[in-house]
């Protein structure tokens, strides 16, 4: 890939995000915006991730990029100690060595009208989609979860169908395969039990979700609600290649590198 010599501003990045995803529409406990850097810093390259991870911190310092943008915030919980002997401190650390801003779009880009949610739902194909849980924030078309349609499918061949889209190893299923799938709920990330009851009244024929606890799927189970449990980083993982499309059209001289990474979870 060939990265352009011309800089653009951080803030012009951070601006354009935030026209995709306000900040407002963050949830109470999170930490989305800039993390670490001067917004008048220049940015010629540009490292995409779903978690700023040591080797994604790496590969940014290898490519010579000048900013971070991760799904999942590199400070979530407030810290007090800003050491090497932490992990944050050991990646915050580096990254101030190494001249790298880092900004995360989290739960505001998972509820906004075309952010995450959106787009896994546009990758598995679903229509007529609808907003599962509203936000609560004035003029806002989003909110977290989303329901719609595909053309009728048979309930093992749905299965197959979003291993292969979201190259999944494997999924952890809850209640009975259904013999035919036409109306899908999606919740990316991790499970909000707080959705169960829009799911009863709803009534999908699968929900497609992550981190499901156990207390939760004997929940989904008990109200017949079929479940897929595709992981988070299954459901989360295209942030890397959707952000950096958007990106990329927005500012065609960026050098956008998106980076994958890997479940940590493996599988036997």
């Amino acid at each position: 890939m060939g990265y352009a010599k011309s800089s653009i501003k951080l803030s012009e990045i951070m601006n354009y995000i935030e026209t995709l995803a306000p900040r407002e529409l963050q949830e109470g406990y999170d930490n989305s915006g800039l993390i670490l850097g001067n917004p008048n810093t220049g940015v010629a390259r540009v490292l995409v991730c779903l978690d700023v991870c040591l080797d994604a911190l790496e590969t940014a310092i290898s490519k010579d990029c000048q900013l971070i943008v991760s799904h999942h915030p590199a400070i979530f919980k407030a810290i007090k100690v800003f050491t090497e002997d932490t992990r944050e401190g050991e990646l915050l650390v580096k990254a101030v060595t190494n001249h790298l801003a880092i900004y995360s779009a989290h739960t505001n880009f998972d509820s906004a009208a075309g952010g995450l949610t959106d787009l896994l739902c546009k990758k598995l194909g679903l229509k007529d989609t609808g907003v599962i849980q509203k936000n609560l924030y004035a003029n806002s078309e989003g909110g977290f979860g989303r329901y719609g349609t595909v053309d009728a499918i048979q309930g093992k061949n749905f299965i197959k169908m979003l291993k292969m889209t979201l190259s999944l190893p494997a999924v952890r299923l809850v209640g009975y395969v259904p013999e035919s799938i036409s109306k899908v709920a999606v919740y990316n990330g991790a499970y909000d039990r707080g959705i169960l009851n829009d799911l009863k009244t709803l009534k999908p024929d699968v929900l497609v979700t992550g981190d499901l606890k156990y207390h939760d799927a004997q929940e989904l189970a008990e109200n017949s609600l079929f479940t897929i449990d595709a992981g988070h980083y299954g459901t989360e993982k295209i942030f890397a290649e959707e952000m950096s499309a958007l990106l990329k059209s927005e500012f065609p001289h960026l050098g956008v590198l998106p980076y994958e990474g890997a479940d940590i979870f493996t599988f036997a």
